[in-house]
């Protein structure tokens, strides 16, 4: 009796897998990643309290054609996307490399998730970005995003034919409640032969500047973020000189 109850019961659970098979096939996996929109959004959320800051930056670069001493300048940032750099050299990053506006970029990028990626040993969501509208300068950007707290962690785009820039973002958690830039590395790479004659609006020149008019070809900026200020009410003034 013993042996016909158990051969009775391996029975009855080898005609029970076929249905437990398909409640699990069935069923949303739990590591399922959410979609674009819904990662682009809950960036935006890890920003919401962040009306405004201002932070002390020291750049080094190392790039081609270029030969200059470790920079100082004050960021000056406030919502949505407006960014200001104090400093009495020039900046070679677009300024969106400064400070990433995650609601800048939600209102002018279509989202869309494209996998889990390991980078430096970490998963992160890799998205593609696709603008609205085709004025729009930069049609699509590569965005990694850390999915433990959401935080943008690398960029990728070409801002014009031939060039790449690379932004690697490491955060800090300020005031235990502010995720912010600590350290951002920008790395410009050439896909093909220099032939730009003018400087892109990308960077900002000196004007007398002349040997560094062309947008430079390879190299990095490494940019450290020190002193930070949060939500210290910046004046629209502090960004009417950007808008002239």
């Amino acid at each position: 009796m013993k042996s016909a109850y158990r051969i009775w019961e391996t029975g009855w659970n080898m005609a029970m897998l076929p249905g437990l098979l398909f409640v699990c096939l069935s069923s949303p996996a739990v590591s399922q990643a959410p979609t674009g929109p819904e990662i682009l959004d809950r960036c935006e959320r890890v920003f919401a309290e962040i009306e405004d800051y201002t932070a002390d930056l020291m750049a080094t670069i190392n790039m081609e054609r270029v030969r200059m001493p470790a920079m100082k300048a004050t960021l000056y940032f406030k919502q949505p996307d407006r960014v200001h750099i104090k400093s009495e050299s020039f900046a070679m990053l677009p300024r969106e490399g400064f400070a990433m506006p995650v609601a800048a970029l939600a209102a002018r990028y279509d989202a869309t998730f494209q996998e889990k990626e390991i980078v430096d040993g970490q998963e992160l969501f890799r998205l593609l970005l696709t603008a609205k509208e085709s004025s729009t300068r930069v049609q699509s950007i590569t965005v990694w995003v850390d999915p433990s707290n959401y935080t943008i962690v690398q960029t990728t785009s070409s801002p014009y034919r031939g060039r790449i820039v690379t932004v690697k973002f490491r955060h800090t958690l300020h005031e235990g409640r502010f995720w912010l830039p600590e350290r951002v590395t920008a790395i410009f790479t050439s896909t093909a032969p220099d032939t730009s004659a003018n400087g892109s609006d990308l960077f900002a020149l000196k004007p007398q500047l002349e040997e560094f008019r062309r947008p430079p070809r390879n190299g990095s900026i490494e940019i450290t973020y020190a002193h930070y200020e949060v939500n210290s009410g910046l004046s629209d003034e502090v960004f009417r000189r950007e808008q002239e």
